[in-house]
């Protein structure tokens, strides 16, 4: 079962760190980094993990196996290839 986000916001705290700020360090959102909170975004999940000493699979068991690679594949993100429905103006015309 995944580690409620509360409790991983708590530890962030209790490492003198915030969601925002890891976010401010890997160039994310502090909203990106909520969201990666409650669907996986592995990038943002990376640097909570990282942050907290923990890996991917202890935080959220239920997103990650015990390599990191991502067990989901609706509602994640991919973080190399941007979704299908982000086109260019370009691409649309």
């Amino acid at each position: 079962m995944t580690i409620h986000r509360f409790d991983i916001i708590a530890a962030l705290r209790k490492a003198g760190s915030s969601l925002a700020g890891v976010g401010r360090d890997v160039g994310l959102s502090r909203k990106t980094m909520s969201w990666a909170l409650i669907k996986p975004h592995p990038r943002a999940n990376k640097a909570i993990a990282a942050r907290l000493g923990r890996p991917l699979h202890e935080l959220w068991p239920d997103w990650f196996d015990a390599a990191g690679a991502i067990r989901v594949s609706k509602g994640a993100r991919s973080e190399t290839a941007p979704s299908p429905s982000h086109k260019s103006k370009r691409e649309a015309a």
